[in-house]
């Protein structure tokens, strides 16, 4: 999401048929300001081919490590983006990709991807950005206390979710309220924050504001409650408001030099009074609601550490096998790994742009907090 994610997932649009007649109302001001709108996969980055040998630190040990981190996305491809159209291959080329992928021994998996795909270099000219985001384990009560008074919202029963394609318009969709008949725009933080929450719209009480706000930077995480039980937490859904780097508000300012996880929250403990006025600079809300699982891509599968890259989608599809070729900044050490393109961010933007996943906890956030690499990203086209 991000730490640098800065990361917000992405949920299927709802659309809720008790404000359909009062959203139709609202169509002719849709159509004068989005007919320019993009699509969900619009753009083809500039593409090089090269060979699997080009890649520094491709194996057979890598070819197998990939291997059920993909078979997930296998099963959550997109039908309409991979279309006879598009540069990565289509569905059924996919599907077929799949079944064999599931089949083939281990000792035969690094031929597999040599012989059915081709490495594709995105946007060669470009140095490309490379961050990463974690999981974060943070104290959380399920009832509200002195101690635990900041409420984690559940998603709103007043939030509307507008598809476009259901009006024949394309872009990314809108989010709103139904306020005397017409679509307004939801809250920002702000807004949100001023309203005293009801318990029945809580999900869960934190104990730290600066916890929450990067808890909704990363998109899920997990809570501690006060017993030792570890609750997980998933994105819901957003207000639709755009995301705000906070910590290039800082920069912009003077404020911090380098920017990370870490030295802004350093920031914000030194300057408690301005902390309220900094986090409101992002006006996106998200919400949560209980998961199964302790961190879920905007693909619906489970992300995996060090094996899930947060992309693009209007320029890479999720569910693509890619090769990333960058270094960590926290240690120096190269970070030469076959991922799966299985998230977004709000802030990843851009074809040779991305976030990795690394993992749970602590040692994790070591490794994301500070993340801020160029490098190369690379995607396994099938062969015609």
């Amino acid at each position: 999401m991000t730490f640098a994610y800065q990361h917000f997932k992405q949920s299927s649009p709802i659309f809720s048929k008790s404000v359909t007649a009062s959203v139709l109302r609202f169509i002719p001001f849709l159509l004068t300001l989005l007919l320019s709108g993009c699509g969900l996969f619009t753009t083809k980055p500039e593409q090089q081919p090269v060979k699997f040998s080009d890649l520094e630190g491709w194996s057979e040990e890598q070819a197998i490590a990939i291997r059920p981190a993909l078979v997930n996305s296998c099963k959550h491809l997109n039908r309409s983006v991979l279309t006879d159209k598009s540069p990565w291959g289509n569905y059924q080329q996919w599907q077929l990709l799949c079944k064999e992928l599931i089949q083939t021994p281990d000792r035969q998996l690094k031929a597999f991807f040599e012989q059915n795909f081709t490495p594709v270099r995105i946007s060669p000219q470009e140095k490309g950005l490379f961050t990463a985001y974690y999981s974060p384990v943070i104290p959380g009560s399920l009832d509200p206390s002195e101690d635990y008074s900041i409420p984690l919202l559940k998603l709103p029963h007043d939030l509307v979710k507008v598809r476009l394609s259901d009006f024949g318009l394309s872009g990314q969709g809108l989010v709103g309220r139904v306020e005397k008949g017409f679509l307004k725009p939801y809250g920002s933080r702000a807004e949100i924050n001023q309203q005293t929450a009801k318990n029945s719209d809580v999900l869960i009480w934190l104990s730290s504001p600066v916890d929450k706000f990067f808890l909704q930077i990363q998109g899920s995480g997990n809570v501690e409650l006060p017993d030792g039980k570890i609750i997980h937490v998933g994105y819901a859904g957003n207000n639709g408001h755009n995301y705000v780097a906070i910590g290039k508000i800082l920069k912009q300012k003077g404020e911090l030099e380098e920017v990370s996880m870490q030295t802004i929250q350093s920031w914000l403990a030194k300057n408690p009074d301005k902390r309220e006025w900094l986090l409101n600079q992002n006006p996106r809300y998200i919400f949560f609601s209980f998961s199964d699982e302790g961190a879920i891509t905007a693909q619906g599968v489970p992300a995996t550490m060090r094996r899930t890259l947060a992309v693009d989608p209007s320029y890479i599809p999720l569910g693509l096998p890619v090769w990333l070729d960058t270094r960590l900044t926290a240690t120096g050490e190269k970070f030469q790994q076959m991922m799966v393109a299985q998230d977004t961010g709000s802030a990843i933007k851009g074809p040779a742009r991305g976030d990795i996943y690394m993992g749970i906890g602590k040692d994790a956030a070591h490794i994301a907090g500070p993340q801020q690499e160029p490098g190369k990203l690379y995607v396994l086209v099938p062969r015609q």
